[in-house]
């Protein structure tokens, strides 16, 4: 997105940042939606699983995943879903391996990640428009293929 300022975000309740969150522009969408009380769900395609993050404008802000000078956004993802699972006692040791995998590279970009990913957005947006429940950021979704979670 080459100039945040020049959208127009009237009217808008709810968008999707499916960046890459690669870099501090990926992140000036959100803060632009959290100025004018717009909640962000935030897609991210890790090849073979999706994670999904939905914020509030007030709440909790995902860019506190990566930290300055950090790994590939990627790996400081997958970090954060490790220490959330060890912290609540649900391991998710594909993605600690992932994280040793992949921590001189990014995570792939596969076609399934991009799928699963499209479906659970899909859902999660028809639950904010119908005023059900949803899980709100630093919770998460992440949906693995033939992973146990």
């Amino acid at each position: 997105m080459a100039d945040v300022d020049a959208c127009d975000l009237s009217g808008i309740r709810y968008a999707v940042n499916a960046t890459l969150h690669d870099n501090e522009a990926s992140f000036a969408f959100d803060e632009k939606c959290k100025e004018r009380g717009i909640t962000v769900i935030h897609v991210v395609n890790l090849g073979k699983a999706a994670f999904l993050a939905v914020e509030k404008p007030k709440g909790y802000p995902f860019s506190e995943v990566v930290k300055k000078g950090s790994d590939d956004f990627r790996c400081s993802l997958g970090k954060y879903i490790s220490q959330y699972g060890m912290f609540w006692q649900i391991p998710v040791p594909w993605v600690d391996e992932a994280i040793r995998h992949y921590s001189e590279e990014s995570f792939p970009q596969l076609g399934i990640g991009a799928y699963i990913a499209a479906g659970y957005c899909a859902n999660i947006l028809a639950n904010l428009t119908e005023g059900k429940e949803v899980k709100y950021f630093p919770k998460f979704y992440l949906s693995p293929l033939l992973e146990e979670i």
